[in-house]
């Protein structure tokens, strides 16, 4: 399954990411803890969902980037479409996509052309889905993630409301975060800004697309000193049903990039679900529409091809 789409429409995994990478969040204290672990196994059982999600970061105080998107998402099927709306130095661009069974397709709203990219050894991902779901890896990374819990239960606030549902909020500063975690995270952004600065020379925006799925990572500061996470914020609403219906994160990091400048990046994210298992992803019909396809062997770039 493309990244493109994934990054786009992957709500569904927004908490995990911020949980692992910062091992903060829900996971906070035992009832906070096992009121998330639960609705989130629930949620990870729906075959298919609606989701609107939203993004944006601040660097100083400055809104550098921002991405807004609605999505609908079948999990079963390995199917997907939405659009999304991204803002990175005021500049603005918009793009529809569809995951279907056997291509990607994506069109930017500057132009008439749809780019298609054909998937390709379907045995292979099937097994990696299939490895990836076996419950025995699920309960070795459940069991991993319950012994990083630690002394963080100290710091989750649960609200169990009287209709069944509940809000699950957590907030950490500095002081708080585990050493561990502020040790490991200068190094994680480090890496992150080498395979940024590796990429992009390797690409050279030589893929034709008239769009950038990586529009967040882009815009973000390279800092290599000096890192630390200074707060991070958690809040989830589970409803009734015991499903996630809204969750949010934000996440406070300091530092100096390579000139010596201090930075404070803040990044937020935001997803809201909703159609639990009564939603179905657009389709699209090529037929007679400008088409030009994508080779996934050659990183995006195109050999031409219009229908």
């Amino acid at each position: 399954m493309k990244k493109k789409w994934l990054m786009l429409g992957g709500a569904l995994g927004i908490s995990s990411v911020m949980m692992i990478t910062t091992g903060v969040s829900a996971f906070a204290s035992t009832s906070g803890y096992d009121a998330y672990k639960s609705a989130l196994k629930n949620t990870r059982t729906i075959q298919n969902v609606a989701v609107q999600a939203s993004a944006s970061l601040q660097d100083n105080g400055n809104v550098l980037a921002s991405a807004a998107g609605n999505f609908k998402i079948n999990l079963n099927t390995q199917t997907a479409s939405g659009s999304a709306d991204m803002n990175v130095s005021g500049a603005t661009q918009s793009v529809n996509f569809y995951k279907l069974k056997d291509q990607t397709v994506l069109k930017s709203s500057s132009n008439d052309t749809y780019y298609v990219e054909q998937e390709r050894d379907k045995e292979k991902k099937k097994n990696d889905a299939k490895e990836t779901l076996d419950p025995q890896i699920s309960q070795q990374v459940e069991t991993v993630i319950d012994a990083l819990v630690g002394n963080l239960k100290d710091y989750v606030a649960v609200d169990a409301k009287t209709d069944g549902s509940k809000e699950i909020t957590a907030q950490l500063d500095n002081s708080q975060i585990p050493a561990v975690v502020n040790g490991i995270a200068p190094i994680m952004i480090k890496q992150a800004s080498n395979h940024k600065q590796d990429r992009e020379k390797k690409d050279n925006n030589a893929n034709g697309l008239p769009f950038n799925g990586d529009v967040l990572q882009a815009a973000t500061p390279q800092l290599t000193q000096d890192i630390k996470i200074e707060k991070v914020s958690f809040n989830a609403n589970i409803n009734a049903d015991n499903y996630i219906e809204h969750q949010e994160a934000d996440i406070t990091i300091s530092g100096k990039d390579a000139s010596g400048t201090a930075h404070q990046v803040t990044v937020h994210l935001q997803a809201n679900l909703s159609g639990y298992n009564t939603t179905t992803p657009d389709s699209i019909d090529l037929s007679g529409k400008k088409v030009q396809q994508m080779d996934n062997h050659q990183h995006g770039k195109f050999h031409g091809d219009n229908k």
